[in-house]
Formats: C-alpha cells, structure tokens, sequence
C-alpha cells in the first residue's frame, strides 16, 4: 500500500512540472499577440537562441547582375536630384553630385548597358564582386571607390613601380581613367587597338602638355607620330610598364642605327660583298612603315661609291705629291720681296670660319651617317651639325653679299680667252710643267687673284654645289616646316640621297683644294696668303697680259 502511494506522489509530481513549462507558456503567448497581459516571462536563453538559429536557418540571397540592372537602367538618367535619392538609403540628406572626372576611354555614370556589359571582360563577374560595400538593395547612397588591386594585383604592382605611379593631379582617376571598366576588353584587345592617340588623349584630359613635354626631342611632332612605345618601353611591354622618362627612355641611337628597334625582325648580318652590292634602302621594312630615318636607312653601294670618290682625291697628294717630292729642286728658291694684298682681313675671316663649318659639317656628317661608330654621339652630332649649318648659311651670305657689293666677285668670274684656252695651259702646268719646276702661266695680281682652273672650281662649289648644300640640309633641318617641298622632291629619302651626293662631293673638293693650295710659288706660300693677306707679286706671266 505504501509503494502505490509513492508511485502516485511522483506520477502527480511530473504531471504538474509538465503542465508548468508547456501548456502555461504556450497560453502565455496566445494571451500576448492578443494584446492581454502576460505574467509569464520567457527566460533569456529562449530570446536570445531563436533568431540565431533563423538567421543560421536563412541564408542571405546573393544580389543578382539583374538586380543591380533594374534600377541602373537608361531611365535613371532622366531623374531629378530627389528622385534619385529615393532610389538609395540616404542617412541624413542627399550628397551633392560629383564634379564630372575626365575619362579616356568611356564615362561612368549610373546607367549600365546589360548587353555591353556583358561583352565585356567582367561579363562574368557580379557588381557586388567589385562594388562589395553593396550588402542589400536598395544599397547606401555613396559607394567606396574600387579597389582594383584584389583581383589585379599584378597590374597595379607594375604601375606603382612605373612612370604612371603618381596621378597627375587631384582630379586624375587611377585604372579607370584609362581603362572602361563597365565594357572594357580584354589586355589583347587594347594592345591591338593602342596608339599613340591614347596617350595624348589620357595626358589632354589630365592638362598634359605632351608637346611641351618633348621639346628637348628635334623635331617633336614628328616623332610624336610614331609609337610612343618605341622609346618608353620597359624591361617588360605593355604601357603598365613605362619606365621613368629621365632615366629608363630609350637612346636616340636605338632607332637611328644600322640596328633600328623600328625593325621587327633583328637583321641578318651580311658579308663585305653582299653588303656593299645592296642597291636598295637597309631596313626596308621600317623605310615603309615609318618613313626615312636619319642613320637606319641608307644605301650601301652608294656609300661605298661616294667612300671610293672621296679617297680617290687622296690620290692627288699621294701620286701628284709623290712625284713632286721625286723632281724637287736641289737649290734653294728665292722669292721676290714686294708684296701684294690678295686677300683683305673680311675675306680671310670668311675664309677660316666657312672652313671651320665645312669641316664640322663633315665630321658630324659622317657621326650621323654611320651613327653604330660612334655610339653615344648620336644627340651631340645632331646639336652641332646644326648649328655648323647655320654658320655655313651665315658664312655664304656674307661672302655672296660682300662679293657683290664690292664688285670682288670679278676675281671669280673666267675671262673669255681663259676657256677653254687657259684651263688647258694650267692643266699642263699641273700635268706637266710643275715637275720641270716652270713659273706658273697665271700668277696672282691684285686684280686676278685666281688662275682659270680655279675659278672654275670655286664657280661650280661656291655658286653651284655649295648653296645646293645648304638649301637641303635646312629642308633636311625641318622635315615638319618643309614637308611639302621635300614631297615634291620625291619624299626623305630623296633629300636624304640629294644631301649625301653633296656632302661627299664637297668633301672630295676639300681635299683636292688643300693639296693644290701647295702648288704655289712654295708649298706654303698660298697658306701664308691667306692667313696674313700678301702674296709675293712675281715676275713671271700673269694674268693681265691676256687681257
């Protein structure tokens, strides 16, 4: 009897623990929807875990492409400032627009074109990929700036370790002022499509002068034309990868040689006789696409031809020389003491400066001609050829001019009895007489200081080949100021051969002129001449005799 009465204390027991905690509290949330009071409070652990274990439960949906699209559509351009703000959550009141940025390659703004997108490269990437500050929708009003790093990380380290670290100003964008983020294409796609235009519209957009930047660079416009990766290449390509200006730009001696970048292939070195037999311009493929380009283009057997007329006038010293040494006189010669003033102090100061510039012109000439010779002369050569030329410019003028005026220019002009009578008495003292130690059949006078064969000479290089010089080195100059002469000559490489031809030829009367300066009276009577202004006035025939 006393078992059954424990057993139905305990049964009594888990019936009132049971109804306590289950039937009270569900009545006690009946009561409290309906608004009644309620005397049953819920314990904390049954607040708290609920909607944990619903927010475990319900996964936040991933914003779609599409959501995005439906608000950022052609439409939302046409709204007003207000109804643009209700399509965000503002915190307090509507931020001001942003000033419009400058942008190279397209705009972003607020309306997204779904077929562009997606054809472009991030066709395949969510808005909220990049943009992920977006965590609902309608999403915050001012977005933070992208950081294009996280996935192209190795884009931005080459441009932080580039010329394009630094933002040109504090309206300049980073990635996207150059690239279209929205429906750009891929690194193939903008290589195909780049061109110099792209830099000068990124740097015109920022208030870069790219002109301004480039006038230490002769003739900037016409370099401007070309790739402007061809000289601000790095180690590696691509325009991530443009090395500082100042220190890492290509020399002017990497496309002005014989191994020209402007080559796509490496040229293949020939033999002396395949080289010097090439009737044709060296690096034709660069001759075609880019134009004529000083020290890269050049016609081998031309040269070589010019080489071989200029050294055969060395033959004059050395043959003509040779056998003057050979018949020399044993006595001493005596010269007469009067003088005569053959050459006045403008002329001998026009003299010595005009050769001065020939000489320059020349050497820089041969610099700039075989430029892979002089390696690192390139820019020099350039700087002083041209100022040389205008000296030379300078030095004609004057010399036409004073010749003019003063009537001096008789001196140069032949009598009629000296052609062809008298150039052939003096081709026989040079070919002949000289050696048997004859008095010259046309000493100098005051009047005449020039023999027939010299005049000659000094009409065909002074009058004739001289100005012919100068006139194509200035269009050679200033290809841009005189293009459409020099297209009417037949382009750059005519000038370039027309300006070569003469070059040489003038170099060969130089030499020739040296040596026959030493056939007067003495070997260095004609030098004393020129440099003091007296010659000896001789005895012998002179030129007034045929008059």
């Amino acid at each position: 009897m006393k078992k059954w009465t424990v057993l139905a204390a305990v049964i009594v027991a888990a019936t009132v623990l049971v109804f306590q905690y289950s039937i009270v509290p569900t009545i006690a949330q009946e009561q409290g929807t309906t608004g009644q009071p309620s005397t049953t409070t819920p314990s904390p652990a049954t607040k708290t875990d609920e909607p944990a274990a619903q927010k475990k439960a319900e996964k936040p949906a991933e914003i779609t492409n599409q959501e995005c699209i439906d608000c950022h559509n052609p439409d939302i351009l046409k709204m007003s400032k207000e109804e643009l703000a209700d399509q965000v959550v503002v915190d307090d009141k509507a931020a001001p627009p942003r000033s419009k940025r400058p942008f190279v390659t397209g705009e972003l703004n607020l309306s997204i074109n779904d077929k562009k997108y997606a054809e472009g490269v991030h066709a395949d990437t969510t808005c909220v990929t990049c943009h992920s500050d977006i965590t609902e929708v309608p999403h915050k009003q001012r977005l933070k700036a992208v950081d294009c790093k996280e996935c192209h990380d190795e884009a931005v380290e080459q441009i932080e370790a580039s010329a394009h670290k630094d933002k040109p100003g504090p309206k300049a964008l980073g990635c996207v002022g150059c690239h279209d983020v929205h429906y750009g294409k891929g690194k193939d796609d903008y290589a195909k499509g780049f061109s110099p235009k792209v830099c000068e519209d990124c740097h015109k957009a920022y208030n870069m002068d790219t002109l301004k930047a480039h006038t230490k660079l002769y003739e900037a416009k016409l370099h401007l034309a070309m790739d402007c990766m061809l000289c601000h290449s790095g180690k590696d390509p691509g325009v991530h990868n443009i090395p500082l200006v100042k220190t890492k730009v290509a020399s002017c001696e990497s496309c002005h040689t014989k191994n020209t970048i402007l080559e796509k292939e490496k040229p293949v070195s020939a033999g002396f006789i395949a080289c010097v037999t090439q009737t044709g311009f060296m690096n034709g493929s660069s001759l075609k696409k880019y134009g004529y380009v000083l020290g890269a283009h050049r016609i081998p057997m031309l040269d070589a031809i010019l080489i071989l007329v200029v050294l055969g006038t060395f033959g004059l010293p050395i043959v003509h020389g040779g056998l003057r040494i050979l018949t020399r006189r044993k006595e001493p010669i005596h010269l007469p003491e009067e003088k005569i003033l053959l050459h006045p102090l403008i002329e001998r100061l026009w003299h010595w400066f005009q050769a001065l510039c020939i000489v320059m012109l020349i050497f820089t000439g041969i610099m700039l001609h075989w430029p892979e010779k002089f390696p690192g002369w390139f820019n020099w050569s350039v700087t002083v050829h041209n100022w040389f030329g205008w000296g030379a410019v300078i030095a004609f003028v004057v010399w036409f001019l004073y010749n003019i005026i003063t009537g001096r220019i008789s001196h140069y002009i032949p009598k009629k009895w000296e052609i062809p009578g008298g150039m052939i008495t003096q081709a026989k003292f040079y070919g002949y007489g000289i050696f048997k130690h004859e008095p010259h059949p046309y000493a100098p006078t005051e009047d005449n200081k020039f023999n027939p064969l010299q005049k000659i000479a000094y009409l065909k290089f002074q009058l004739l080949l001289f100005p012919l010089l100068l006139i194509s080195g200035i269009l050679y100059m200033y290809p841009e100021t005189f293009k459409g002469v020099i297209a009417a000559i037949g382009g750059m490489y005519i000038l370039g051969i027309i300006h070569l031809i003469l070059g040489a030829l003038f170099t060969a009367f130089l030499v020739a002129h040296l040596y026959l300066a030493t056939t007067g009276e003495t070997i260095g009577e004609n030098f004393k001449a020129i440099i003091f202004g007296y010659g000896v006035k001789s005895d012998h025939e002179d030129h007034s005799k045929h008059v």
